[in-house]
């Protein structure tokens, strides 16, 4: 399965490279907004940045309401009851419902409301390949695109940049960040594409 994550990103990015920007007007590999903090993540990916609980006690808790987080978008602590549903979306998401996904699992990749036609449709391909792979826009964005498992994060300025696609190999599903080895990420909060707030049936 990772081997056909990896080939897919491969064939996606040439889709994602029409999107008619220009070589001069790229945008830049790491977002100029707000940055995770932290220290560099042991997998050996360039640019995650691995990020500890704000507190050991709490971050894993349920809980009702908004949670402020230490990161944008977030990347770990405590968070609603009810996962959110993997699979790609065109409307916005909670964060806490999908910081449990990110518990059970999840790689979460937000984008950018500004980004091409082309980078969405690749970025819904892969949430289809992928059964661990939440999609979202994300209105503070701080890059093009944000890729968060539960303690890692990486900023990008394409969908293209092969970083993606061993972001996803490394974290999604059982990686060596995740708490909840086994949990799935379907049949709670959402239906893709529109219906982010929906509980499923």
């Amino acid at each position: 399965m990772r081997a056909s994550v990896s080939i897919l990103v491969v064939v996606l990015l040439a889709v994602a490279g029409c999107s008619g920007s220009s070589p001069g007007t790229a945008p830049p590999s790491t977002g100029a907004g707000v940055a995770a903090t932290g220290t560099p993540a042991p997998e050996g990916i360039e640019g995650v940045i691995a990020i500890a609980a704000a507190d050991p006690k709490t971050d894993q808790a349920h809980v009702g309401g908004k949670v402020a987080y230490a990161t944008i978008p977030p990347a770990r602590g405590p968070h609603n009851a009810i996962w959110q549903n993997c699979g790609y979306y065109t409307k916005a998401v909670v964060d806490e419902n999908a910081v449990h996904s990110l518990e059970h699992g999840a790689v979460w990749i937000t984008y950018s409301e500004t980004a091409e036609p082309a980078d969405r449709a690749a970025l819904a391909a892969l949430a289809k390949a992928n059964r661990y792979l939440l999609v979202s826009p994300y209105a503070a964005n701080p890059a093009p695109f944000v890729l968060t498992a539960w303690g890692r994060q990486l900023q990008v300025g394409s969908i293209g940049d092969p970083r993606v696609a061993r972001f996803i190999d490394t974290y999604a599903k059982d990686g060596p960040t995740v708490p909840e080895v086994g949990a799935t990420c379907s049949g709670a909060l959402g239906v893709p594409p529109d219906r982010p707030a929906t509980l499923a049936s």
